[in-house]
This record gives structure tokens, C-alpha cells and sequence, in this order.
């Protein structure tokens, strides 16, 4: 949470601007408990977050409007850091030049996109004065996307509702391998899908109780995308492994054997070793990307 802290600081590439950090997030499990009638699902979900992050630089501009300096992926007015930015700014004469200095990869169940949607509303909201606070700040990115508040919220914690519920819970583990297969999983295609479990029963999950959890979208994702199931039976030299979100990215917290990593897993993915969090990126800014 941004309370008094500058969450901001000099860009070190955009001349004049300032820059954010928008750090990966890992679910380190995920129940689907049942869905409402407007068909989002609802959810149980443990996020923390890690040490490896997107940079938003942003520079106040004399011009009114929005305009994307950088864009790597190349979605125009569909970005999520241009619709947030819109959302905050709508109604006002500020103008903003923003790029997007991109290190997470998409698609991956790190959650890039929604963090770096939140990053843009927390840091204009500072960089502008616009005094709103961090549950005004959340409805804002619900509007954008489900996993947006939580990189607002900022804390690691036990997550219900649609993901949008949040109780504080500091997860265990201090390294992270994670394993990208390169796989871009739709999550639409994956939360429209019949044969998905809906049905876990709820319940309050501490942090001792990891062991009795899973993620209800790994069998699925496993059996349509083939590359993310070879990679999670190959991660098993390392320790537990575990699907993000809906992937495609794989993990193991605290792994053991990584100097073998290269040899295991050959060409099936990229890795990334990172420090988890219990307190996001945005709010310390002890980034390194």
C-alpha cells in the first residue's frame, strides 16, 4: 500500500520522467470455489510477490492526453497501461508520456499486464496529485482487470471474491525458480472451458496449510498444452513444482539441485531465479530487473 511512501523515482532512460516498478506476482495455489451469474469465477488464491519486475517510466507532458512512448506489445489503445492511465486522467487537462520497459514475459500467469496497469494508476496518482486513495485506486483496476488490485494492494495474502478480497498473509519461501515454456495460455479459453473444476469447497487457508493445496487449472492446462506438462514433470527434479495462475510459467519455491537446471530442462524453458516478497516491488523499489 502507497500511504505516504513515493512510490516513484528519476528514470533512468526517459529523460526528465520518473519511474515504477511493476513486479510478478505467483499464485501459489489457486481454488476455483464456484462462479456467479455474470460469469466470473470465484476465487481462493494465494498471491506473493517476487523480486523480478516491468519498469513504467512516465513524464509529465505540457501536452493534454496519453501518449505511449514504448509499446513491445504493440496493442495501442488495448494496453492496460494506457487504459489505466485513460481511467485516472479522464475528465482532466494532464498530459503524460509513458514507456513501457517490458521483462515479464505475457501470457505467463506472472500477471505483467495487470501489474503494470496498476503501477501506471498508483504513480500518476502520485505523480499528479490527484489524491485518491488505495481502495478508490482498486476499484479503478477492477475495472481493467481482476488480478489489478492486488498489485495496488501490495501485501502477499489469501485472496477471495473474484481475487478482489484480500487478508494479509506473509507465505513462507525465499527463492523462486520459475520456468517459462514460452506457451502463451489463453485464460479465457481455460475459465470458459466445461471440463474445469468449479466445485473445490471453500475454506480459510493459513500459511502452514500449503501442502493441502493445488491449482485447479493445472490438469486442464496440462492436457492442452502439452509443452507446460513435460515442463512440470521435468521441475520435479527441483522440489514441488507449481503452475501460476494458468500458466504457462512453472515454479518451485526454495528448489534444490539448480545447478542443474540447464542440464534437466535443456530447451523447455527459460529460467529465472528470484527472491519472493511478502511486500511488492512498487512500494520498496529494490528493484532489479
Amino acid at each position: 500500500m502507497a500511504g505516504n511512501h513515493s512510490v516513484v523515482q528519476p528514470s533512468a532512460i526517459l529523460e526528465g520522467g520518473f519511474q515504477a516498478a511493476a513486479p510478478a506476482k505467483i499464485n501459489r495455489f489457486l481454488h476455483i470455489v464456484g462462479q456467479r451469474d455474470d460469469g466470473y469465477h470465484l476465487l481462493e488464491t494465494g498471491f506473493q510477490f517476487v523480486d523480478w519486475c516491468d519498469w513504467i517510466h512516465c513524464r509529465i507532458s505540457q501536452t493534454p492526453g496519453i501518449q505511449i512512448l514504448s509499446d513491445p506489445m504493440v496493442l495501442g489503445t488495448e494496453n492496460l497501461v494506457y487504459k489505466a492511465a485513460s481511467v485516472l486522467l479522464s475528465g482532466t487537462r494532464y498530459g503524460v508520456e509513458i514507456l513501457i520497459e517490458k521483462n515479464l514475459p505475457s501470457g505467463a500467469g506472472l500477471g505483467g499486464g495487470s501489474s503494470d496497469a496498476a503501477t501506471t494508476l498508483v504513480a500518476l496518482n502520485q505523480m499528479f496529485g490527484l489524491g485518491y486513495d488505495d481502495e478508490q485506486l482498486q476499484t479503478f483496476g477492477l475495472t481493467l482487470g481482476a488480478d489489478v488490485p492486488v498489485f495496488i494492494f501490495g501485501q502477499s495474502c489469501f485472496a477471495s471474491g473474484i481475487g478482489d478480497q484480500f487478508e494479509q498473509m506473509h507465505w513462507p519461501g525465499r527463492k523462486v525458480l520459475i520456468a517459462n515454456p514460452g506457451v502463451h495460455v489463453s485464460t479465457q479459453r481455460i475459465f470458459q472451458n466445461p471440463k474445469l473444476t468449479r466445485d473445490t469447497p471453500s475454506y480459510r487457508l493459513g500459511a502452514s496449510q500449503l501442502d493441502t493445496t493445488h491449482n485447479d487449472c493445472e490438469m486442464l492446462v496440462r492436457e492442452t498444452y502439452p509443452a507446460i506438462d513435460r515442463l512440470i514433470n521435468r521441475m520435479q527434479a527441483f522440489g514441488e513444482p507449481r503452475m501460476t495462475g494458468t500458466g504457462g510459467c512453472v515454479f518451485v519455491v526454495d528448489p534444490g539441485n539448480v545447478d542443474s537446471v540447464s542440464e534437466v530442462l535443456g530447451h523447455l524453458a527459460e529460467v529465472k531465479v528470484s527472491l519472493l516478497s511478502n511486500q511488492s516491488m512498487l512500494y520498496t523499489c529494490g528493484a532489479y530487473a
